[in-house]
């Protein structure tokens, strides 16, 4: 028989999604080629996404046990691993064992860099990034960029990163990805002129980087239909396929009040975006939230008890104003802002791959040391004394392990009109983690899913949950502001209310926002797309 015909056959039913018969034929093919990679790597993600989570792992661990001298394939599998959501450890220790081998080689460095910081392995990485220079590793820049990326996105040490961006402008003075960090650095500290003279130099030295014109624009202010920025993004839209364009020209539109050919744009990149990630699966979604209500519930929470430090977790739907919130906290003198922190994340990945299965399994002594490991990451943040916050949206599907590992901490919820909720999510590219956001109909879906869990946390929390309102807080912010720092145990600070002067970096897309005093011209924003309301709900959708 013929593997390789045998393989093509195997791709093929696995694009059909006949992962039943994907298996069988990849399973005959690895039983008589053992060492056949690539049939092994097609049969991890076929497991996958049959939700065979036992045997991903084995098929995994395989493939790195073949791959121990084979720097390529563990290249492979890690990058295959990090596609699938799992955890990088397996991968990172084929990585340590091959450069115990070979300790000269630049390039096993430098992937394995990049596999750390990934995990959140901050200084491990930048460390190993070093060693790639010292080892020569072509390109160095590279290098300095990436250990500048770990600087701003984990370390939060922006000194730090501009001498490393600095260093790769000096090995290669017309490195655009230098230009354009340099542009992603200015933004997150809130100087947008200097973002836009760095994004700009960018485009000038790679033309054809859409995304450095889609960053362009995002940071202009569209006033006239004959802008000339307006006019190259149309062009560069009608002759490419780029989603990130796409909906940069949709945001152009928007605040033209352009609001048919804005949307027919948003239309376009969920489109894009649409053709290349899995669809949402609302089956699958409903009984994931339903077993994380089971799992978690009153009998399961008590059997962790104590106090903790006492973070402060802003989670909701993403665009409900959890970054609004952040820099108004971050504006009073007893907090810090954390910005959305991967800590649970990638302890989920690393300890729970199978959220929520195996939180039975979760002892006092081992939600204990998780309490640890979060006070000595708070603590690089945050001085001693002020309280950490963590706005990542998402982490409300994980209220209940939180308050597991840390007894003290608060949970607040911002919630938001639906509807503008939606049209935010759907101008806005989230990313492969949130694929319900491509369609208005499957965000309405999420969203109902999303309160109806938060309503299950609000329950079982108490008070140790606290819900905002976005529309009351940029309404009466005096009011809303003060409610929340006393339901924090925090006395009022004047401060809060000047936020928008706050020197506080924001990696969001919500950056520009945050800058500004609150307004209230995003409340009721969705009447401006009534038609596409209409067109997925009908004439007389429930508000």
């Amino acid at each position: 028989m013929n593997a390789k015909r045998d393989l093509t056959s195997a791709l093929e039913a696995a694009r059909g999604q006949r992962l039943d018969q994907a298996t069988a034929i990849v399973r005959d093919i690895l039983q008589r080629q053992p060492d056949q990679h690539q049939a092994r790597m097609l049969l991890v993600q076929c497991l996958w996404q049959l939700g065979n989570s036992d045997g991903v792992r084995s098929e995994l661990e395989t493939l790195l046990r073949q791959a121990r001298s084979d720097r390529s394939l563990i290249d492979q599998v890690a990058a295959l691993m990090l596609r699938l959501g799992a955890s990088l450890q397996p991968a990172l220790l084929a990585y340590e064992a091959y450069r115990a081998k070979c300790p000269g080689s630049a390039l096993a460095a430098f992937n394995h860099a990049w596999y750390q910081a990934r995990d959140g392995q901050a200084e491990a990485a930048i460390e190993s990034y070093l060693r790639a220079i010292d080892l020569g590793i072509e390109r160095p820049e590279e290098a300095h960029l990436n250990i500048a990326t770990v600087c701003m996105d984990q370390l939060r040490d922006s000194e730090r990163a501009r001498r490393h961006l600095q260093q790769a402008l000096g090995a290669h003075p017309g490195y655009a990805a230098a230009w354009f960090n340099f542009g992603n650095l200015a933004e997150q500290s809130g100087d947008f002129e200097a973002a836009r003279s760095h994004f700009a130099r960018s485009l000038e030295l790679e033309p054809g980087d859409l995304t450095a014109l889609s960053r362009l624009a995002d940071l202009h202010r569209f006033e006239e239909p004959g802008d000339p920025l307006l006019q190259r993004l149309a062009a560069a839209a009608r002759n490419g396929r780029n989603a990130d364009l796409s909906f940069a020209l949709g945001r152009a539109y928007d605040q033209l009040g352009e609001y048919e050919p804005a949307w027919r744009c948003f239309e376009a990149g969920n489109g894009r975006d649409r053709e290349r990630l899995p669809p949402y699966d609302r089956t699958a979604t409903e009984g994931r939230f339903r077993h994380i209500i089971a799992k978690c519930n009153r009998d399961w929470l008590a059997r962790f008890e104590g106090r903790s430090h006492a973070p402060v977790f802003i989670c909701g739907m993403f665009r409900s104003g959890s970054t609004l919130l952040e820099q108004i906290l971050a504006a009073h003198a007893r907090f810090v802002a954390g910005g959305e922190s991967e800590f649970f994340p990638r302890l989920l990945a690393r300890e729970l791959p199978d959220y929520p299965a195996g939180l039975s399994a979760i002892s006092p002594e081992l939600a204990g040391n998780w309490r640890r490991r979060h006070a000595e990451y708070a603590v690089k943040v945050a001085a001693d004394g002020l309280r950490l916050t963590d706005k990542r949206p998402d982490n409300f599907l994980h209220a209940g392990l939180i308050k597991a590992v840390l007894p003290s901490a608060k949970i607040i919820v911002t919630d938001r009109d639906w509807r503008d909720t939606a049209v935010s999510i759907f101008a806005t590219r989230l990313g492969a983690g949130q694929n319900y956001a491509l369609r208005l109909e499957d965000i309405r879906h999420y969203i109902a899913l999303q309160r109806e869990l938060v309503d299950h946390w609000a329950e079982l929390l108490g008070p140790d949950l606290i819900r905002v309102r976005y529309e009351e807080l940029v309404e009466d912010p005096r009011k809303v502001v003060g409610n929340l720092l006393q339901a924090l145990g925090e006395a009022w600070d004047e401060a809060c209310l000047s936020f928008a002067t706050v020197d506080s970096p924001v990696r969001t897309a919500s950056s520009l926002q945050v800058r500004e005093p609150l307004y209230a011209r995003s409340v009721g924003r969705w009447r401006n797309y009534r038609p596409a309301f209409e067109a997925a709900f009908g004439p007389d959708f429930d508000p």
